[in-house]
């Protein structure tokens, strides 16, 4: 592991430390979707992962999945060989409880390859979870053993109660409530009761673009809201400044929420999951990776940091902030990350102007819904699916500076404009709008142009190539998921 350091201005007579872990963003990767890659799928994989600036994969193993064995093998060794980070979730709902030696052993086997991730103030390998907190007094002889940092996803047992677990067995806690619980927009509440509940314990903060499911043999059939959230999280995660973030998901395709490419071989839930249709094939996701070098660079950039608390001497903050970094002997005690909203320097120049666009492929009352719910009718409210999905066009563009958009169904204008904007330093930024296509059918074409000083328009930038947005629907049903498409 690599360390940085910089230097911090003060006006007071002494150069005080200031100790924060370098932030990271990690992709959820589901390891049993992986069970018949082969090592250059893990590489292409990887090398889109890393072509997006994402740090590393999280990787999700179920306890009886006969293939864990060899996708971690060959996971670690492309890993290992480009300096991509890795670390474990534990599924204790995809199959069976985990057992604390089989977690054992595997942390064990795994922590000291190069690639397993460790926080470079703690030199503990991270690992998390996905629930399991009927099991949280099996971690205490689990850290004994594997000396990890324990940082799990407790969610069904909200912020303060998932915090104190097991005697506050948890060293930090990642939330899987990435996405809204009705018609109402994502916001930073429940973000803020996690940092509140871990009282300076890292957090790992998640980020989805979409939730849709309808696999019967799971009693899964319901979809959140999705629209517009995936550039409003990312800003939220640019200003919570979580120690961590954490993408819903790489390869999800049952639930919707897969940034990275949709591989066949990669689909099997769909029939073992007895899915009335699949509703993730040709519907790709990748364009959500387009923009994502430049929100975790923002993320990344904006490090706010604070003094001891013993300290009293006034200091200024300019350009290039502090990191120092002390590396402790390793022990059991939950490492505390002291992070703080001071002041955030970020660098908004914009390498490669771009656009994205997604979509639902089906006008909402085109064909029957699926039965499809919105929300989880097991413990939330029960909205019409239509309640929460709208029938837009949505797009996003990272701009230099101002510009036109031009959206186009089938052809025909659909007399778009920007309607929202955070431009920086006065022009560049995101730029996003939205665009009703209920009545409009055919191939979407959107479209970024800019007018010169000599009156001539240019193509900025043109996102095409994705599924066109028709009111036939495969097996009778609407497609909940999105389509996706980037410059």
């Amino acid at each position: 592991m690599k360390y940085s350091f910089s230097v911090l201005m003060v006006t007071a007579l002494a150069l005080l430390p200031f100790a924060q872990a370098a932030k990271e963003v990690f992709a959820h990767f589901i390891v049993g979707n992986a069970r018949y890659y082969d090592l250059s799928d893990w590489q292409d994989d990887i090398y889109l992962a890393q072509s997006a600036s994402i740090d590393g994969f999280v990787l999700n193993i179920a306890s009886q999945d006969e293939s864990n064995a060899k996708s971690l093998a060959d996971a670690f060794r492309v890993a290992n060989a480009v300096n991509f980070k890795l670390f474990f979730s534990f599924d204790y709902n995809a199959q069976a409880p985990w057992s604390k030696d089989a977690i054992t052993a595997l942390i064990n086997r795994w922590a000291d390859e190069r690639s397993y991730f460790k926080p470079d103030n703690t030199y503990r390998p991270l690992v998390s979870t996905f629930e399991g907190p009927d099991h949280a007094e099996d971690w205490h002889d689990i850290k004994d053993k594997t000396n990890c940092l324990f940082v799990p996803d407790w969610s069904s047992l909200g912020a303060e109660n998932a915090a104190t677990k097991g005697g506050s067995v948890a060293d930090g806690l990642f939330s899987y409530a990435a996405w809204p619980k009705g018609p109402s927009a994502m916001t930073t509440e429940m973000d803020e009761q996690y940092r509140t509940a871990l009282k300076g314990r890292p957090y790992i903060m998640p980020v989805a673009g979409w939730f849709y499911t309808n696999l019967p043999s799971w009693n899964k059939n319901w979809l959140w809201k999705g629209d517009e959230l995936w550039d409003t999280r990312w800003q939220q995660i640019i200003d919570f400044q979580p120690e961590f973030v954490e993408i819903l998901t790489w390869n999800d395709y049952g639930e919707s929420h897969y940034i990275g490419p949709v591989r066949d071989k990669a689909l099997g839930l769909f029939q073992s999951g007895n899915a009335p249709f699949n509703y993730a094939e040709n519907m790709p996701h990748d364009g959500w990776r387009k923009l994502l070098p430049y929100y975790i660079k923002q993320y990344k950039q904006g490090s706010r940091i604070r003094p001891n608390k013993r300290t009293t001497t006034t200091t200024t903050v300019v350009r290039t902030l502090t990191t120092i970094v002390t590396a402790p002997t390793p022990r059991q005690t939950s490492t505390v990350f002291q992070a703080e909203k001071v002041m955030a320097q970020q660098d908004f120049s914009v390498a490669e102007e771009a656009v994205v666009a997604y979509y639902r492929i089906n006008p909402a009352k085109a064909c029957h819904n699926g039965n499809t719910t919105g929300n989880d009718p097991k413990y939330q409210q029960v909205y019409a699916p239509d309640e929460l999905l709208q029938d837009n066009i949505f797009f996003t563009a990272l701009l230099a500076e101002p510009a036109d958009i031009r959206v186009s169904i089938g052809g025909k204008d659909q007399k778009a404009t920007f309607s929202k904007k955070t431009p920086q330093n006065g022009k560049a930024g995101i730029y996003s709008g939205k665009v009703l296509f209920t009545n409009s059918m055919g191939d979407v074409v959107v479209s970024v142009t800019r007018t010169l000083k000599d009156g001539t328009t240019r193509l900025i930038a043109q996102a095409r190539g994705g599924p066109a947005i028709t009111k036939e629907c495969v097996g009778g049903m609407v497609n909940w998921n999105s389509a996706v498409i980037s410059s």
